[in-house]
């Protein structure tokens, strides 16, 4: 089970899971920001966080991220 720190890596976290569950490719910042009211720049520190953590991993393209684990919440 995956633990946050905050509500907003939470929620980051979920919308980032639930897109590529349904799309099969990662969200840009833009689209994240949008859906979660949390600004652009904050989005990324927050994805940043989580790839610190190894919650996710950047992927080769231009704005992949693959999920290193999923929630289950």
């Amino acid at each position: 089970m995956v633990t946050f720190t905050n509500e907003n890596e939470k929620l980051v976290y979920k919308y980032i899971e639930k897109f590529m569950m349904e799309k099969q490719f990662s969200p840009k910042q833009k689209d994240m920001a949008e859906k979660t009211g949390i600004s652009v720049t904050h989005c990324g520190r927050i994805v940043n966080k989580l790839i610190d953590r190894g919650l996710l991993k950047r992927t080769a393209s231009k704005q992949g991220l693959e999920l290193m684990s999923t929630s289950h919440t």
